[in-house]
Formats: C-alpha cells, structure tokens, sequence
C-alpha cells in the first residue's frame, strides 16, 4: 500500500481481498441505514457513517446504475480523512423505489425529483448535525448535484464534481438529433421503453468498453451486482433520456451557473466516452469560483482509473478539502 499525507491507498493486487476483509468490515460497524420519504412520498435508501469529532459532513450524489456500495473505496478514504460521509441512491437505484416495475430499467419523469429528493434528505438526515457539508458528485449525480447547487446555493460550502453530466455524449449520432428522437418517441407512448442503444443487465465481462481502467476495482463493483438483484439497473428509457436533456439545458443556462458561489473542484477525464467534456469545461468557465483539473489517461470513472491517475484524483481532492 502506498501512503498519501492523509490515507492508506488499496492497490490493485490483492484489492478485493482487501475491501472484504479490510474494508466492508470497517465501514459496517460505523454504518447507519434507513429510508426517508422523497419529494412524492417515493421510499429512499441512505446510509451515514459518522465519525467522531469530524472535519466536515461529504454527502456523495452517486451515477447512473450505481449504488452506496459501489462507493465503499471512497467512502473509506473521506472517513480515513476524518470526514463523516452521507449517501442516498437516487430512486430508481439500488434499494430505493422504481416508478417501474423492471427493476433493470431506469426511469425518471424530471431530475427535479432527483434534486427534490437530495433536498429532502439535506433537511432530515445531515443538516441537522450542523457542520460544514462537502458535496461529491460523480456523472448523473454531477449533474443532480450542479443543479441542486443553482437551486440551493447555500446548503454547501464546497463542491467536487467528478466527470459530471453537463451533457451526454451520444455516440455517433448528433447530441440534439438523438434528443429530437426521443421527444418524438415520447409523444409516440414509448417513454418507458429502452432508449435506443439500452438495455437489461448482462451478466458477462464487459470492462474492456465500461468507463474503469483498474479490472479489480470494476470485478468488485460487478461481484456486488451480481450478488443483488437491485444492483442490476443497467439502461435507460425514453423518459429519462428526456428529462436528461431538459436538465442540460437548465443546468447549463449562465443565469442559473452563476448563482453558485462556492468553490467548486471539477474533475475532466481525456478518455471519457460518456459526457460532453467541452460543455464541463464551458460550464466551469462560467463558475464563480471553480478550479478544473484534467486528468488525461482516464476514462469516465477516475477513481477507478490506474495508479497513478488515481491517486492524483484522490489527492487533489483532499489538497482541495484541506485549502
């Protein structure tokens, strides 16, 4: 293991070993978990995991098809660090409630819910330990958390966007002519069928195309997939694909960026195949007081990126927590 200033590094030899028997152990026995009611009396799963005498609260806005414990690394670390650390899944995640009865499928009628619902749990679950809160948010959860910052500006006072979803990126086809495709398929009464591209979960090795560079780290996370069948959301349908867009659209308006005063750290990844990094970097532009690091030889999951990508993430993070 490789010693930073504030936290013990997991390499990747010997990594899952290391999370069963090192890590699950230890975030178990400081793990709280429970539901609250959303923004339309929806069932959201959460965990905290406080620490005594903590630096801050992070409250960790997680991606798309993820869930708490594919952050159990990260979670660690930021307790490692002396953070307390709380974590909702979005609905239509993990153990929260699905709209749909597919529990495979992601849907979602606005990403209004999914910031209503962040707010919800601010107001019951962290702010009443009034301390300073630390948002971390990664991909669709970047964008949830961007948004949840021009809504609620005051509610945190510093931020980290990990490869965030100002905009999809869409393959081959054009950005708006996809998204002209699923309006129209929308208004035609397929808004909860697969989008075009999407689809269940496959129980195969798939990470030579997922967004990891470390395999042990992606086994992991696929072994507690495997292992849970909420865990399996995998593809998105029509509705979300449009309530996407419209989200790009709001959280990309200059009006709605500059209400964000905090200092904000965004993360860029040269590899990344899911987002839109020209519209990351125009969005950060537009911040009042945002720092941008690029890290060039990482896909879109920079945490699970190699050695060296890695730990720069991490470091910068805890460089940027300390300032």
């Amino acid at each position: 293991m490789a010693q930073d200033a504030v936290v013990t590094f997991l390499q990747e030899t010997g990594y899952r070993d290391a999370m069963r028997n090192t890590v699950e152990p230890y975030l178990k026995k400081r793990r709280q978990s429970g539901w609250f009611s959303g923004c339309d009396g929806a069932r959201i799963f959460y965990c905290s995991y406080i620490q005594e005498n903590a630096k801050a609260n992070i409250v960790i806005s997680h991606g798309f098809t993820e869930f708490i414990e594919k952050y159990n690394e990260i979670i660690y670390y930021f307790l490692q660090a002396g953070y307390s650390v709380f974590m909702p899944e979005h609905r239509g995640h993990g153990k929260s409630e699905r709209a749909i009865k597919n529990l495979e499928k992601i849907h979602v009628k606005s990403f209004e819910q999914y910031v209503w619902d962040f707010h919800i749990f601010m107001n019951k679950i962290v702010k009443p330990l009034h301390m300073d809160n630390i948002l971390f948010a990664h991909s669709m959860g970047g964008a949830i958390g961007s948004l949840y910052l021009e809504k609620y500006p005051n509610d945190f006072q510093k931020a980290i966007l990990s490869t965030p979803m100002i905009q999809m990126r869409i393959g081959k086809i054009p950005y708006h002519t996809a998204m002209r495709i699923a309006s129209a398929c929308k208004l035609l009464g397929f808004g909860k069928a697969y989008a075009a591209g999407q689809h269940g979960f496959e129980k195969r090795d798939s990470f030579e195309k997922s967004c990891c560079l470390s395999r042990e780290r992606y086994l992991y996370a696929e072994e507690l997939r495997y292992d849970c069948e909420m865990y399996q959301t995998s593809g998105a349908d029509y509705d979300w694909v449009c309530a996407a867009g419209r989200a790009a659209r709001f959280v990309q308006d200059k009006k709605n960026i500059t209400k964000v005063e905090i200092p904000v750290l965004v993360f860029i990844a040269g590899k990344d195949h899911m987002v839109d990094n020209g519209k990351i970097c125009k969005f950060t532009g537009k911040l009042r007081a945002p720092k941008l690091i690029w890290i060039q030889n990482a896909k879109h999951e920079i945490f699970n990126a190699g050695k060296q990508e890695r730990e720069q993430f991490f470091r910068e993070i805890f460089a940027f927590l300390r300032g």
